[in-house]
C-alpha cells in the first residue's frame, strides 16, 4: 500500500497490528498511540477508524489490557495472542 493510499479498514487494522509489534519490540512497557503509529497515513485514514479498529483489535484478543481508548485515539500494546498471530502469519 503506498504512504498516501486510502486503506481499506481491514487494511489498516491489519497494518497497526504490525506496526504495534514493530514498537513493542523497541518499548514493551509503552502503551503506543494509533494516531502516532499511522501519521504517515493520517490525511486518509477517517477519524472514526482508530477506535473502530482499537474495538476490532481487541474482540481478536490481540491488545494488552492495559490498552484503552482515548479521546478520538487509542494507546495500546499487544497482547500475548497478538504477538502470536504477527509470528504465525505469512509475510
Amino acid at each position: 500500500m503506498a504512504a498516501g493510499e486510502i486503506p481499506s479498514f481491514d487494511e489498516l487494522v491489519d497494518l497497526l497490528r504490525e506496526r504495534l509489534g514493530y514498537a513493542d519490540a523497541i518499548n514493551s512497557s509503552e502503551l503506543h498511540s494509533f494516531r502516532e503509529l499511522m501519521k504517515d497515513r493520517a490525511d486518509v485514514i477517517p477519524d472514526n477508524w482508530y477506535q473502530e479498529a482499537f474495538d476490532e483489535l481487541e474482540a481478536q484478543g490481540h491488545l494488552d489490557r492495559a490498552s484503552s481508548k482515548v479521546m478520538g485515539d487509542a494507546v495500546a500494546r499487544l497482547s500475548a495472542d497478538g504477538r502470536l498471530y504477527l509470528r504465525e502469519s505469512p509475510d
